[in-house]
């Protein structure tokens, strides 16, 4: 008798077994999703990660399955969204600054979205647009394009942190001096716009090849950058997000960051992807950053938050680790409390050569490279025999007038082969004038 009860009881629980299982198997599924795609580094990634689905759980009850997409800086990243064509794998852009969103708006490729908390963002900056006014892009996490070194190791090779853009092309600095290429980072692509805007188109390339000259390599990313002068291989970094020396100094590298003379702000931007597949998920999530909670996460997740109303003062007493690094790399209470000057930025120019700044770059700088700097090594032998042959009361005037020739032909033409065929000549001439 009790074996049959207990093999009754038996068949009963595996009965009710199958029956639930596929409730069960139907809860699993049902976990919402929300993907972003962008450039935004891991460790932002991390913490917005992990303060959404806090959030998503404690306010809805369940969870939300979040995908990231990062294939590289931003012109990669735009380059991904661009190549979905309108049917997007993720929901949100999640990064980038104005230039990115703006190509990416007017390929009608992101929609308009207002956020909660919008309007706690200015919508400018010191001239600097900070968000769209057609609702397209919000600046959630801003900072100033900036360099830094390695205080270590520049006072061991006694030399000085360079503070202007022409102080970085003085000989002093050649072989100490690393950056990346603008098509794998949007900080070097705004810093080569930066150096355009400021110098004008001829005279910002003829820097740009002056600048890559004083390389001994590129770095893979900005990311690549800051590690490689935090460990003192290379001890001067161009084009730096600004919060990248505040988190190398917490790790406890002698880094500091160096706001050069000319620079700009980068709003670093959110934007919701035309046709994105879960809408409404992205739509939640970025009402959630931009409320008090969310920018919380995006300081811990070492970038600057956007709202104007924060304190960093106040946030350290709440128990925001990264609020007191933050205030002592800023030496302010709040981002918009800065104090600076930046160049006249001309949004709509940028926007509008965004690919062809890319390419110039690729195929006038980094694909001649080697040969860039052989030219220029050859031109600066010759100028210092012409300046000695001169010292010797020698004729140098062909000579000179030729050397000239070569610099033009490096300098504002990028012809290479030209410049080392003049400089050739101008040494033969020192011999045969």
């Amino acid at each position: 008798m009790r074996k049959r009860i207990l093999t009754t009881t038996l068949l009963a629980v595996v009965a009710t077994a199958l029956v639930l299982l596929p409730i069960f198997s139907m809860q699993a599924e049902a976990a919402d999703k929300l993907g972003w795609v962008g450039p935004v580094y891991k460790e932002l990634s991390e913490s917005l990660t992990k303060g959404f689905k806090q959030y998503y759980q404690k306010t809805y009850g369940k969870d939300v399955e979040i995908t990231f997409i990062r294939p590289g800086g931003w012109p990669v990243c735009l380059d991904k969204v661009r190549a979905w064509g309108g049917k997007p794998d993720a929901d949100v852009f999640l990064g980038a600054g104005a230039p990115a969103h703006e190509v990416l708006k007017q390929e009608k490729l992101i929609v308009p979205y207002r956020p909660k908390g919008w309007d706690k963002v200015p919508a400018e900056w010191h001239g600097m647009k900070v968000k769209d006014k057609a609702d397209y892009w919000t600046c959630f996490a801003p900072w100033i394009v900036t360099n830094l070194y390695n205080e270590k190791v520049l006072k061991k090779l006694r030399l000085p942190p360079p503070k202007t853009w022409k102080e970085l092309i003085n000989p002093i600095y050649r072989g100490n001096v690393v950056h990346t290429l603008p098509y794998a980072s949007g900080t070097m692509h705004e810093t080569t716009e930066i150096i355009l805007q400021t110098f004008g188109e001829k005279e910002g390339w003829k820097y740009l090849r002056l600048l890559a000259a004083q390389l001994p390599r590129f770095s893979t990313g900005s990311t690549d950058t800051t590690h490689i002068v935090s460990r003192g291989e290379i001890p001067i970094g161009v084009a730096q997000p600004q919060m990248n020396a505040m988190v190398a100094r917490r790790d406890g590298y002698p880094v500091r960051d160096l706001l050069p003379d000319k620079t700009i702000l980068v709003p670093e931007a959110v934007a919701l992807l035309k046709n994105a597949p879960h809408e409404k998920i992205g739509k939640i999530f970025l009402d959630w950053l931009f409320s008090m909670e969310g920018q919380k996460y995006v300081l811990e997740g070492g970038y600057f938050a956007a709202r104007t109303d924060i304190s960093f003062s106040q946030w350290e007493k709440e128990g925001v680790t990264m609020a007191k690094h933050a205030k002592k790399a800023l030496g302010v209470d709040n981002f918009w409390d800065l104090k600076v000057g930046f160049i006249e930025y001309d949004l709509d120019l940028a926007t509008k050569r965004w690919d062809e700044v890319n390419k110039f770059y690729e195929y006038n700088i980094y694909r001649k490279w080697g040969e860039l700097k052989s030219s220029l090594f050859l031109i600066e032998e010759v100028e210092g025999e012409i300046k000695a042959a001169k010292e010797q009361n020698m004729n140098v005037t062909k000579a000179e007038a030729k050397i000239k020739e070569a610099r033009k032909f490096f300098e504002m033409d990028g012809n290479y082969a030209a410049a080392r065929l003049a400089a050739s000549k101008a040494r033969s001439l020192l011999v045969a004038p």
